[in-house]
């Protein structure tokens, strides 16, 4: 994975510990999650923390070398992109038959083979988290669990009105959600590396 350097902290990071800014025609500073966007990249610390002090010191004019609009709401538009970003793949995931839905299902392929990660709705149930967790446990020696989004966001992606359980298999399709899901639950200070869950 390449490696950029924070315009703020000055760290030289992997692109899944950062999150590219761009500037738009109008001379706008905007989160470009993706790193698709034309032009020369600006890199913050996947970290709210870092990208405020960004803000407040003016590091994205003095990296750009020039003058450029900051939002005053630049963390709030970057932790709904990089959500997004998550989310859109989920969708994509489920159309492609790689993304298993509902509690019976989960169980279910968690019986017979380790998926490459469980997403659990934050605002779902714990005592249904904790059983998947727990065979998780038991039969794999555990799986990553992503818990950064509601029931509504989950079901939203897949077209219904809400959804608690979900297990992504193995591909490149889940290797690019973890990359987003990662960043974004690290730009919440919610990613713990040292157990590989994610909480929201």
């Amino acid at each position: 994975m390449r490696t950029r350097k924070c315009i703020q902290s000055g760290e030289i990071l992997p692109e899944a510990k950062l999150v590219r800014f761009a500037i738009a025609p109008d001379d706008t500073v905007v989160p470009d999650v993706k790193a698709r966007a034309p032009g020369r990249g600006l890199w913050v610390c996947a970290d709210r923390s870092v990208l405020e002090a960004a803000i407040k010191k003016r590091s994205f004019a003095r990296a750009a070398k020039a003058k450029v609009q900051v939002p005053d709401d630049l963390p709030a538009r970057t932790e709904e992109a990089l959500a997004r970003a998550a989310l859109d793949l989920l969708g994509l995931a489920k159309r492609s038959g790689e993304l298993l839905c509902g509690f019976d299902q989960v169980r279910g392929v968690l019986q017979n083979r380790r998926p490459a990660c469980l997403v659990e709705a934050s605002d779902g149930a714990e005592d249904g988290r904790r059983k998947l967790a727990a065979l998780a446990d038991g039969k794999w020696g555990g799986v990553p669990m992503v818990t950064a989004f509601t029931q509504r966001q989950m079901g939203a992606c897949i077209g219904r009105a809400e959804s608690t359980h979900m297990a992504l298999l193995p591909g490149g399709l889940a290797e690019q959600f973890m990359f987003h899901a990662e960043r974004l639950c690290a730009f919440r200070l919610l990613f713990s590396g040292d157990t590989g869950d994610m909480r929201s």
